[in-house]
């Protein structure tokens, strides 16, 4: 099976392969000196991960719940209308209906499931050509449910964010926030446009809020939030040094050259 290649070790062997090898030698050594002040307490990180925000100072790591058991159980009930694609017929979505829409507390989960119910005892027994039409009917209690979910993240992740301020004397300008995705590329965007915002309002136009918040897609670990902020102050050094601009390596180097020419490669599109 073909598997992603490591360019960064191109070239393979002659003088340029040393310089390279040589380079990415001193950019992890640089990076280990800021994952020792890390470590030790000099900067402040805080990472989204899963349903938590997550504080760490030194060797010190608080946990914040900021998704509570409501978004689970109503992320779980969306996937019942889903789940009529795959169904073997109409009694396997009458079995979950009917047991669990009163075991719930969320009025807006047991909207969901009388309106499944009521489709499902309604519709021709083993046909689901008509599932395109139950969408009308869903978008508005769909529209209810983001509405609900993306309230209380809000609420809470500010609630949370203004608590572990409070706390911790480490300024923002040594502080770092790191979301991480998961499956998909757009996971947990919303919490990512929380903590931007709210940063926003902390620091004002005094500092670079994309410096400060970080998108991390594949991680699993608080290591890896430590390794991302290290691999941004790093670069923060070189751009600044040979840049002129200490923020020109939070995006490749050559996108901004490569837009100009894109405009000449194909001169006429809109």
């Amino acid at each position: 099976m073909t598997s992603i290649k490591d360019t960064a070790k191109l070239p393979e062997q002659g003088p340029l392969h040393q310089v390279n090898q040589t380079f990415h030698q001193r950019y992890a050594e640089r990076k280990q000196c800021y994952k020792e002040a890390i470590l030790t307490g000099d900067y402040h990180l805080v990472v989204r991960m899963d349903d938590r925000l997550i504080s760490i100072i030194g060797g010190n790591t608080t946990e914040h719940v900021v998704v509570g058991k409501d978004y689970h159980e109503i992320k779980a009930a969306t996937h019942l209308p889903l789940l009529l694609m795959f169904a073997q017929d109409q009694r396997e979505i009458l079995d979950y209906t009917r047991t669990y829409k009163g075991e719930t507390n969320l009025p807006i989960i047991r909207k969901l499931f009388s309106l499944i119910e009521d489709w499902a005892t309604n519709t021709k027994e083993n046909k689901f050509t008509d599932i395109s039409m139950l969408k009308t009917d869903l978008a508005p209690i769909f529209a209810q449910i983001m509405d609900v979910v993306a309230k209380q993240e809000i609420k809470k992740t500010v609630h949370t964010l203004n608590e572990i301020k409070s706390r911790v004397s480490i300024p923002l300008d040594k502080t770092f926030f790191v979301v991480f995705g998961s499956h998909q590329a757009r996971y947990k965007q919303l919490g990512k446009m929380i903590i931007k915002k709210w940063l926003r309002r902390q620091i004002g136009h005094y500092g670079h809020i994309e410096h400060h918040v970080r998108y991390c897609e594949g991680a699993e670990r608080l290591e890896d939030a430590i390794d991302i902020v290290c691999t941004a102050l790093v670069d923060n050094e070189l751009a600044h040094l040979f840049l002129g601009e200490q923020y020109a390596l939070n995006q490749d180097v050559v996108t901004q050259t490569a837009e100009r020419h894109l405009s000449q490669f194909w001169p006429t599109d809109v």
